[in-house]
Protein backbone atom coordinates (compact mmCIF):
# COMPACT_ATOMS: atom_id res chain seq x y z
CA UNK A 1 0.00 0.00 0.00
CA UNK A 2 1.34 3.45 -0.90
CA UNK A 3 0.08 6.67 0.66
CA UNK A 4 0.91 10.35 0.26
CA UNK A 5 1.75 12.05 3.56
CA UNK A 6 1.18 15.72 4.42
CA UNK A 7 0.71 17.93 7.46
CA UNK A 8 -1.98 20.59 7.28
CA UNK A 9 -0.83 22.58 10.31
CA UNK A 10 -2.99 20.57 12.69
CA UNK A 11 -3.10 16.95 11.56
CA UNK A 12 -0.94 14.41 9.79
CA UNK A 13 -2.85 13.12 6.77
CA UNK A 14 -2.05 10.03 4.71
CA UNK A 15 -4.15 9.31 1.64
CA UNK A 16 -4.52 7.63 -1.71
CA UNK A 17 -7.35 7.60 -4.24
CA UNK A 18 -9.57 5.43 -2.05
CA UNK A 19 -9.10 6.45 1.59
CA UNK A 20 -7.74 9.10 3.92
CA UNK A 21 -6.33 8.74 7.43
CA UNK A 22 -5.80 11.58 9.93
CA UNK A 23 -4.01 11.84 13.25
CA UNK A 24 -2.76 14.58 15.57
CA UNK A 25 0.49 12.62 15.90
CA UNK A 26 2.31 10.12 13.70
CA UNK A 27 1.54 7.44 16.29
CA UNK A 28 -2.19 8.18 16.01
CA UNK A 29 -1.97 8.15 12.22
CA UNK A 30 -0.12 4.81 12.27
CA UNK A 31 -2.79 3.32 14.56
CA UNK A 32 -5.56 4.36 12.16
CA UNK A 33 -3.75 2.90 9.16
CA UNK A 34 -3.04 -0.37 11.01
CA UNK A 35 -6.67 -0.60 12.12
CA UNK A 36 -7.84 -0.16 8.52
CA UNK A 37 -5.42 -2.73 7.08
CA UNK A 38 -6.33 -5.31 9.71
CA UNK A 39 -10.10 -4.67 9.55
CA UNK A 40 -10.08 -5.09 5.75
CA UNK A 41 -8.07 -8.31 5.99
CA UNK A 42 -5.33 -6.94 3.73
CA UNK A 43 -2.63 -8.93 5.53
CA UNK A 44 -2.94 -12.58 6.53
CA UNK A 45 -1.75 -14.16 9.75
CA UNK A 46 1.96 -14.88 9.76
CA UNK A 47 2.61 -12.28 7.03
CA UNK A 48 3.69 -8.64 7.09
CA UNK A 49 2.51 -5.75 4.97
CA UNK A 50 4.52 -2.62 4.32
CA UNK A 51 2.63 0.64 4.06
CA UNK A 52 4.79 3.21 2.27
CA UNK A 53 4.12 6.87 3.12
CA UNK A 54 5.78 9.37 0.81
CA UNK A 55 5.90 12.95 2.07
CA UNK A 56 4.49 15.48 -0.40
CA UNK A 57 7.26 18.07 -0.68
CA UNK A 58 4.84 20.56 -2.27
CA UNK A 59 3.63 21.51 1.23
CA UNK A 60 7.12 22.78 2.12
CA UNK A 61 7.83 26.38 1.06
CA UNK A 62 9.76 26.42 -2.21
CA UNK A 63 12.75 28.34 -0.79
CA UNK A 64 13.25 25.59 1.80
CA UNK A 65 13.06 22.60 -0.57
CA UNK A 66 16.65 22.98 -1.71
CA UNK A 67 17.76 22.01 1.80
CA UNK A 68 15.53 18.94 1.96
CA UNK A 69 16.04 16.36 -0.76
CA UNK A 70 13.12 14.60 0.85
CA UNK A 71 11.51 15.79 4.06
CA UNK A 72 10.91 12.25 5.13
CA UNK A 73 9.32 9.11 3.89
CA UNK A 74 8.04 6.37 6.17
CA UNK A 75 7.46 2.66 6.05
CA UNK A 76 4.89 1.23 8.46
CA UNK A 77 4.98 -2.54 8.94
CA UNK A 78 1.61 -4.09 9.76
CA UNK A 79 1.22 -7.64 10.99
CA UNK A 80 -1.76 -9.35 12.64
Amino acid sequence: MELTLIHDGQDWIAFDQEQEFKGKSLEELDARVKEYVLSKGLVSKGRKMQVWMYFNNAVIPEWMRQYMQHYFNRILVVEP
